[in-house]
């Protein structure tokens, strides 16, 4: 199958919209979230259980490690709705997703996951997430345009093109609070014991 730069634009554009109005986007981004600050919670868990202290430097390793499971889970959730279009008609399969009890953590990551893909919803981010899976989903399609041919495929650089900006920022939010943090409380390793610490500091001086 091939296509000239018209009908590519074309079928982006159908394919999104379609799939936007057949996917719960919400659910989706809330459940990938959800495993992304997980993983990254577990990576520093276990980082500071092997000997590193440094928050900033911990939370840099896990948040890096966070978002390779952020893009294992777009590709992964990219295969079902290819699959499901193929099949056309099969239901969503997101529907024990989030059932069973779970534990605090895992509470606190769904609270979390939901938030961050509700501020991701409205920045608009969703339509990375859209890309993906359009990419996916004609892969191996080629696109004669400008004089050259192109294949759709490359679901990772459109996932990266459309989320480096956003992650790059987060990434040096969270190293800069973990270093302020961390030197207002010297001795500290965690976040709530270095917050628990900075906040008696502070009550301590007025």
């Amino acid at each position: 199958m091939s296509w000239d730069r018209g009908d590519y634009q074309r079928e982006r554009q159908n394919y999104i919209a379609a799939t936007q109005r057949r996917e719960p986007m919400l659910l989706v981004s809330t459940l990938i979230f959800t495993a992304t600050w997980l993983a990254g919670w577990g990576a520093s868990a276990l980082l500071l259980w092997g000997g590193m202290t440094s928050m900033p430097a911990r939370y840099g390793i896990g948040f890096v490690l966070a978002y390779g499971v952020f893009f294992a889970c777009v590709r992964v959730w990219c295969n079902q709705v290819a699959q499901r279009r193929e099949a056309s008609g099969s239901n969503l399969g997101l529907d024990n997703a989030v059932d069973g009890e779970g534990c605090l953590v895992v509470m606190a990551a769904i609270a979390l996951g939901l938030l961050v893909a509700s501020l991701f919803w409205m920045s608009g981010g969703v339509a990375a997430l859209l890309e993906a899976a359009f990419e996916v989903a004609f892969a191996g399609t080629v696109v004669r345009r400008l004089g050259r041919t192109e294949v759709v495929g490359n679901w990772a650089r459109a996932l990266f093109v459309n989320t480096w900006p956003q992650a790059l920022a987060m990434l040096l939010v969270l190293i800069g609070i973990a270093a302020t943090l961390q030197r207002l409380a010297p001795g500290t390793t965690t976040f709530a014991e270095a917050a628990s610490v900075a906040w008696a500091q502070r009550q301590a001086t007025r």
